[in-house]
């Protein structure tokens, strides 16, 4: 019986050619979507399987209240909780910190020179951890101090076939490393990925000399390590818990500004990442954004099914006489179901192998995979996932092909054989008129919604932040002079400013926050964030100052005494005009009086999307700690040597730490492959609402082929005919807008209201939606119209 089921189909396949490509097509094209979600979700959720104890261990994180009540989640933790954590021997296995500061452009004995992302950890490291040495030994590789592991990849990169144990390899600032472990390739991805490795008994010595800053005994070094412990039972978190409160105790006692907690994270929930958790290392993606990338692979499938939907009854059109027929001789209706279902199954198998085409092609050029690996270019098909899409098929098979195959065999046998046209689903509605509104509409709000989530998130990325972060260097002063740094950095060929603040200008840093007001203390005075800088920043930032003037050089030591406010601030305080707060005074924390001398437009400090908050300028350049250099435009590889150059004098063991401020702003800025994704996946949607539109007019030309015919006996011209075809099939597109326009700007518009900066409200994007679409589907609908007009009546009248 499934021979039959089988030859049957294949024959219907091989005679309906065109419906055969579009069906194929499109559910190739939908179902290579959904592949490359499973292959997404199948890498990010493989993240950190391989290690021993999963069940057992966790990572610290810790989380910073603000008496103003805001909130920071970080992953990091102070080194510190390092030594506190060592006392708890009965619950705590054992403990481990990875500290990122053992970086640069690290050069071997033979004068090969890298850049090495490494990080300090303990010997413990490979007892938390499932990494393992390819030589060397796990116990002592990371015992004595200035001693490195490396990853194979960089072993093989510094010394290429040769052994590296035992070679020297001199850290910039750091000192001479004795490289004694290398590790073999990790079984599995880990958000844990280093270079290398150093003891962390090295920090001592290298804290004592300067060449690294003293945070193993700084309980503020929040953004410094990350703390991992392993568990001797997996139901000790609740005592750890309770431990981890009580370390932090004393310290919030003597903190008057906030208070702060730890919590556990698992390390099994690591990846994919919590979107409020800041400061976290290693790669993978968020929550939000896998689940996102799911639904939407999700439509785009089920919109795909749809339009199998379609097409399968408007060709059921001239099989009408076959069911008719197979059902007067005795066939019952779940033969003809499984027959549809199987010719379905049959079609998705064959789109499955055009998915895997497309998919291989995704991977290696699609533009939202290039350059951040959503999916890995390493990445290959094994036996698992090629048995997974064998049942992703079977399942879109199915599901495609159950609405008409149990519509179709519903049809009593007198009714088919007599006029499928007449069939009335819902009152005096024909089920063709309602299946050409419900795709339109349904394509149509998609594309809109779509269409609004590109256009935001593309808006975001171009917005003026309202400075320029282009051609300048960020330079941590790391406990050195700003006097004597910053005149040395200034005289170097292609410098154009030097300036100063107090916290680096990126994403998450908002600086520090105080309560200010003018005049008598209100009930409610407003929140600030504080930024301490000199006179050079805001000009040579490019920040537009509106009113007022900038600071004047500092030349006494009397203090500051003068204040330059945003926008906000100054509507926050009251003044309807920026210019009406010059020369008032501001009370800040109770500590401080300072006169508004400017008033800067407001620009974006934090994440896109995120609202600006109230914000002030302080001339206070003696706390600053990062100096932003300017550049004329000369290569950044020169201008990073220059300055480096310069870095060996001015700090001859530690040297300068050198960072491009419109790259680290990038780096900060993950939502660039989701927007490049998301255009891909309208541009898929509307390929597919597309076909869906073919199909419906193919449907609706084959239904009256002998009315066509007949008129074109009786005198119509080809014209006329057109005229005639179009007319009615373009009033059911008017409908299906009129339903989809309200519908699409209404998600539009409650999509918008998540965001502070945003597009236009999207009336006129989803008209143009509706034209565009429309644009194409009268494309779509004359070519089959006029190929109509041109048959031979004959063709449809002879069996008459």
């Amino acid at each position: 019986m499934l021979s039959t089921y089988l030859k049957i189909a294949y024959r219907n396949l091989k005679k309906n050619k065109l419906l055969t490509f579009i069906n194929l097509f499109g559910l190739g094209l939908s179902m290579s979507i959904g592949m490359m979600q499973m292959v997404i979700m199948q890498v990010d959720l493989s993240y950190d399987t391989f290690h021993p104890h999963p069940e057992r261990t966790y990572r610290i994180t810790s989380e910073y209240r603000q008496n103003n009540g805001n909130r920071f989640r970080l992953a990091s933790t102070p080194l510190p909780l390092y030594n506190s954590l060592l006392t708890d021997t009965d619950n705590i296995a054992q403990v481990v910190n990875i500290y990122p500061a053992c970086k640069g452009n690290a050069k071997t004995e033979n004068g090969k020179e890298l850049y090495l992302n490494g990080a300090f950890t303990e010997p413990s490291f490979f007892q938390v951890f499932g990494f393992t040495l390819a030589q060397g030994n796990p116990a002592t590789a990371l015992q004595q101090p200035n001693s490195l592991v490396l990853s194979a990849t960089t072993a093989k990169n510094f010394f290429g076939a040769k052994p590296a144990m035992g070679k020297s390899i001199d850290v910039p600032g750091l000192g001479l490393f004795v490289v004694t472990g290398v590790l073999k390739d990790a079984p599995g991805k880990s958000h844990i990925d280093f270079d290398a490795y150093a003891s962390a008994s090295s920090i001592p010595t290298l804290e004592r000399k300067g060449a690294l800053p003293a945070n193993s005994a700084d309980w503020n070094s929040f953004y410094s390590g990350y703390t991992y412990v392993l568990l001797k039972n997996a139901d000790g978190s609740k005592r750890l818990s309770g431990q981890l409160q009580a370390i932090v105790q004393p310290w919030n006692k003597e903190n008057k500004q906030g208070q702060t907690s730890f919590s556990l994270q698992s390390i099994k929930k690591i990846r994919p990442a919590d979107d409020s958790l800041y400061n976290d290392i290693g790669g993978g993606t968020t929550w939000n954004k896998l689940m996102v990338g799911v639904y939407i692979g999700l439509i785009i499938l089920i919109a795909a099914c749809f339009n199998y939907t379609n097409l399968t009854i408007a060709r059921a059109l001239t099989r009408a006489k076959e069911v008719g027929v197979r059902k007067i001789v005795g066939a019952r209706r779940y033969q003809i179901f499984i027959q549809y279902v199987v010719e379905s199954v049959l079609q998705a198998l064959l789109a499955l192998i055009f998915a895997w085409l497309l998919l291989a092609i995704i991977i290696r050029y699609a533009p939202f995979n290039d350059g951040y690996e959503m999916i890995p270019s390493a990445w290959k098909y094994n036996a698992p996932y090629i048995l997974y899409t064998i049942g992703f098929a079977l399942f879109t098979g199915v599901l495609a092909g159950v609405a008409p195959a149990w519509i179709l065999s519903a049809f009593k046998p007198v009714r088919v054989l007599k006029n499928l046209v007449t069939a009335r689903i819902f009152g005096k509605v024909s089920l063709q008129k309602s299946l050409i509104v419900f795709q339109y509409s349904l394509s149509l709000v998609a594309i809109i919604f779509l269409t609004t989530f590109f256009r935001q998130f593309a808006f975001l990325q171009s917005e003026d932040p309202g400075f320029s972060p282009n051609n300048v260097a960020v330079i941590p002063l790391e406990g050195m002079k700003r006097d004597l740094v910053a005149p040395r950095i200034a005289m170097i060929s292609g410098v154009r400013t030097v300036s100063a603040l107090s916290v680096p200008f990126t994403p998450h840093f908002s600086g520090m926050r105080s309560q200010a007001w003018i005049g008598p203390r209100p009930k409610d005075p407003i929140t600030l964030d504080n930024f301490f800088t000199d006179d050079a920043f805001i000009p040579s930032m490019d920040i537009r100052l509106l009113t007022g003037r900038n600071f004047s050089p500092r030349r006494d030591t009397l203090g500051e005494r003068e204040i330059i406010l945003n926008v906000r601030a100054t509507g926050a305080l009251g003044f309807a005009r920026p210019d009406d707060a010059l020369g008032k005074k501001l009370s800040v924390n109770d500590s401080v009086s300072l006169e508004i001398i400017g008033v800067v437009g407001d620009f974006k400090y934090e994440n896109a999307g995120k609202p600006i908050n109230p914000m002030a300028f302080r001339n206070k350049p003696e706390v600053c700690k990062f100096l932003y250099v300017g550049t004329d435009g000369t290569n950044k590889r020169t201008m990073t040597q220059r300055m480096a150059d310069a870095g060996r004098t001015l700090a001859p063991t530690t040297g300068l730490t050198i960072d491009w401020l419109d790259e680290t702003i990038a780096q900060n800025d993950s939502q660039r492959a989701t927007i490049s994704l998301l255009g891909y996946l309208a541009f898929i949607a509307l390929g597919i609402a597309t076909l869906g539109l073919l199909g419906l007019v193919i449907y609706a030309v084959e239904t009256r082929r002998k009315e066509t015919g007949i008129r074109k006996v009786i005198g119509a011209s080809s014209r006329q005919l057109v005229v005639m075809l179009s007319g009615r099939f373009i009033k059911l597109l008017l409908i299906a807008g009129v339903i989809a326009v309200p519908i699409g700007y209404t998600m539009s518009v409650l999509f918008l209201q998540n965001f502070v900066h945003r597009v236009g409200n999207g009336l006129v994007g989803a008209i143009a939606c509706f034209l565009f679409l429309l644009f194409i589907g009268l494309i779509t609908i004359l070519s089959q119209t006029w190929r109509a007009s041109l048959a031979n009546p004959v063709d449809s009248l002879r069996t008459e």
